[in-house]
């Protein structure tokens, strides 16, 4: 396992990474939406569906859970099942939460595979989300949208499926860093965790979100109720 790999499976974060910015948001929002969702749902041991696992770095956020992992490929992932996000191997109604982080991103037909999720939940399930607005391209050439508030909203109105909580990952300052350190040139490389931490600063004294990295959002079936979300600035 690579040391990028590696520090995803434990989660760690340190200043001097890159990527220090994107997950010092992303993952406390990613903890947070699972509990939410997990507390809306009133079943002993729910089936959680994590689609598009890789190597299952959030498996233990479903401990007590019957978790499946769903990977396209083997190749550098431990999926339990392997299978297309476009047309989930999973019988209708079969799931309690289906969890996807920065996969969404890499589908070419991202409403169908919302509709998919939702043919798959259980009246009151839940799914966990979460996509970029801003990042550099990546895993080319299969890599198709970024993704504002507005859009997902739109594509979950769809889809069938209620947006119930949507939070910026980071905020503008912290897109700017994030930026800053991902294009800095080797020879700079030890500014990035100067940059880290003063655009970290910057973004918890001047918290506006539109331009933020990533959403992190919970969604639920029909009917599952109205959204919740910070102001934005």
């Amino acid at each position: 396992m690579s040391g990028i790999a590696a520090r995803l499976r434990t989660r760690r974060n340190r200043i001097w990474a890159r990527s220090f910015l994107t997950y010092r948001y992303l993952w406390p929002n990613i903890e947070s939406a699972i509990r939410r969702a997990r507390g809306d749902l009133h079943v002993g041991k729910p089936v959680v569906l994590d689609v598009g696992c890789g190597e299952r770095p959030y498996e233990d956020l479903f401990a007590g859970c019957t978790y499946w992992g769903l990977n396209y490929g083997t190749e550098h992932a431990s999926p339990h099942l392997v299978g297309t996000a476009l047309a989930l191997p999973i019988r209708d109604s079969a799931v309690d939460l289906v969890f996807a982080t920065q996969v969404i991103e890499h589908l070419p037909d991202p409403a169908r595979f919302l509709g998919e999720c939702a043919r798959v939940l259980r009246p009151g399930g839940r799914l966990v989300l979460t996509g970029p607005m801003y990042w550099p391209l990546h895993e080319e050439p299969h890599d198709y949208f970024r993704f504002t508030k507005y859009g997902f909203a739109e594509l979950l109105r769809r889809t069938g499926l209620d947006l119930l909580e949507l939070k910026p990952d980071g905020g503008n300052w912290a897109m700017i860093g994030q930026a800053l350190a991902l294009n800095l040139p080797g020879w700079l490389r030890p500014l990035v965790p100067v940059t880290n931490a003063i655009c970290l600063g910057l973004d918890i004294i001047d918290h506006r979100t539109g331009s933020t990295m990533n959403y992190t959002l919970v969604a639920g079936t029909a009917g599952s109720g109205a959204a919740t979300a910070g102001p934005e600035r």
